[in-house]
């Protein structure tokens, strides 16, 4: 995957349904979209451009392609993070924490693991 590409909205909707099914043929992927689905050419071409892009690679079954990711949900999903904190919060993490802290996101059991896991971090020895 070229690190410097990221996903279109449309894109991002094909890929968590791969993510979803772990690979398909064009029909699978179709059925398993969410409503309201694209129309099948427009995933077909979004299948060809994540090709592209090398997000998705495909094997040739019969006449059919079956396509695979390349690329984990959650490893995009630290890229796209990285990106906003690299974009919005100066590049720090802790400035991303906090904005969810003051704009009140965070549940108080989340704020209690968030607290467990700082703790955990500051006793660990380098």
């Amino acid at each position: 995957m070229n690190p410097g590409k990221s996903l279109t909205k449309a894109e991002e909707q094909v890929m968590h349904t791969l993510w979803k099914l772990g690979k398909g043929f064009l029909k699978e992927i179709i059925e398993a979209t969410p409503e309201p689905k694209p129309h099948t050419n427009t995933i077909a071409t979004i299948l060809k451009i994540l090709v592209e892009k090398g997000f998705v690679e495909y094997s040739v079954h019969g006449r059919n392609n079956l396509y695979k990711p390349l690329i984990g949900r959650t490893e995009y999903g630290k890229k796209t993070v990285n990106q906003i904190i690299k974009g919005y919060f100066e590049g720090s993490p802790a400035r991303l924490v906090s904005h969810f802290i003051s704009d009140h996101k965070l549940s108080e059991a989340e704020l209690e693991q968030l607290m467990q896991q700082i703790q955990s971090a500051k006793n660990i020895k380098p």
